[in-house]
């Protein structure tokens, strides 16, 4: 591989096989380096126990049938020359946000969140129609404007109940937020669009059918793949970069892609980086029961919780925080008619409290608090069954930092959002997590939108 590349990416997530696949449309040269042997990144699989797992991907979100026009699933498929139906997508059965005070349910019909909130919060009603209106008719694509901009203080605008505001932003918070308890009202557009007035569905296969897609898509149109390449270093120069690989290879190309997060490319760059910002990881346990969702009476396809009225998104002190998370029964989409039950469990953890274990001890205590997150969501959706457990697993922010390389687990990495994708260099450029758009469906368009602009204008 002594060749010139036209452009190579770093990391063959949804955003760098996205970016991949349209630079290889056009006819470029293109080389997408993944550091571990699965692509996929933030959502990938794996085996265990001759059980396939998905992580990271709860819901494709951003669902709209075939043919709607104007959304950003049918622009991803038309942008990638993808069929819709290639995608074998199947919606959501019904979905909660679970307070102490009160549940609030939605699915893929805008009309039943509404009547929700009309029966739920009659004095708000009128209130909420209006932010709705208002966020439709906001563009949040746009790659220009201020820094940030606070959901909070912009919903204060539109709404008066504070139990309201709190249960809208919870599922917001953990399907995207790298703000400590806020987010911005950009973001908060994109989310509230993807999750409230689109929805859920989930490719069946899981996250498997959407990779294949993508790879094979990427090799149809002579783009390459290289995994188990780790990338060492960056070196920009007048006359392209320099891609010094773990193994010692020297890789060279015209421009260079960078999907793996601003900070993490400017550690690539060595350049010294004194941005901060606060460590929000997760936790994520799957057990997999020998027994169906409705037998067990589990109905819901995600549940997103709080324990109290007001909701605490902060970097977590302890190993996992349980007051609020997120549960999710991948069965419980279209008309599964599985045997067996896999849930998923998400909490708010403590990157610190995780790295100062010794290794017996990262090992007892991941074993305890699987089964104690997973008591505490059979608790909460009340289940009084306990089937047979045919396998479980579970990932700490240490977890995600060794197989993301995000720094600290922060999944959704630095909270300034570099939304051009320029982080000062004339030949590299990021696209992804940190370029802000956000879910499967937006990390694409991210991989997309920033190869059409830096790559392809």
């Amino acid at each position: 591989m002594n060749e010139l590349w036209d452009v190579i990416i770093i990391g063959a997530g949804m955003s760098g096989l996205g970016a991949g696949i349209r630079i290889a449309m056009s006819g470029k040269k293109v080389l997408i380096l993944e550091q571990h042997n699965a692509i996929g990144g933030l959502n990938s699989f794996y085996l265990k126990d001759r059980i396939k797992y998905d992580v990271g991907l709860h819901a494709l979100t951003n669902f709209v049938p075939q043919g709607s026009k104007g959304h950003p699933l049918n622009k991803l498929c038309r942008q990638l020359r993808i069929p819709y139906e290639a995608l074998q997508l199947e919606e959501q059965r019904l979905s909660a946000i679970v307070f102490p005070e009160m549940e609030l349910t939605f699915n893929n019909d805008i009309n039943h969140f509404l009547e929700q909130i009309d029966k739920n919060f009659p004095k708000e009603i009128d209130h909420f129609r209006k932010l709705d209106d208002a966020i439709l008719s906001f563009s949040e694509t746009e790659l220009s404007g201020p820094e940030f901009i606070s959901a909070r203080k912009e919903l204060d605008n539109y709404l008066s109940n504070p139990l309201l505001k709190e249960m809208l932003l919870l599922p917001l918070f953990y399907y995207g937020s790298a703000h400590v308890n806020d987010l911005d009202w950009r973001q908060f557009a994109i989310l509230y669009k993807a999750l409230y007035r689109e929805g859920f569905a989930r490719p069946a296969g899981g996250v498997r059918t959407i990779l294949k897609l993508l790879r094979d898509r990427l090799r149809e149109l002579g783009g390459t793949l290289k995994v188990k390449a780790k990338v060492q270093t960056l070196k920009e120069s007048d006359a392209g970069v320099e891609v010094q690989l773990a193994s010692g290879e020297v890789l060279r190309a015209k421009q260079v892609l960078s999907s793996v997060g601003y900070s993490e490319t400017l550690r690539l760059l060595q350049i010294e980086n004194n941005t901060t910002f606060p460590m929000l990881s997760f936790a994520e346990t799957i057990t997999t029961f020998d027994a169906a969702p409705a037998t067990m009476g589990l109905d819901k396809t995600i549940v997103f919780f709080n324990t109290a009225s007001e909701v605490d998104y902060s970097p977590c002190q302890d190993l996992i925080d349980f007051r609020s998370g997120v549960i999710c029964v991948p069965e419980n989409y279209g008309n599964n008619n599985s045997s067996t039950t896999t849930l998923r469990t998400t909490h708010l953890a403590g990157y610190n409290s995780w790295k100062s274990l010794e290794h017996e001890a990262y090992v007892a205590e991941k074993k305890m608090l699987l089964q104690q997150s997973r008591e505490h969501a059979l608790k909460l959706l009340k289940c009084s069954l306990r089937p047979a457990i045919l396998a479980e697993d579970m990932f700490t922010p240490l977890t995600i930092e060794r197989y993301t390389g995000h720094i600290n687990g922060a999944i959704y990495g630095s909270p300034k959002k570099y939304r051009d994708g320029d982080i000062g260099c004339k030949r590299i450029f990021i696209c992804g997590t940190d370029q802000g758009f956000l879910g499967i469906v937006g990390a694409i368009l991210s991989g997309i939108s920033m190869a059409n602009y830096h790559c392809l204008s």
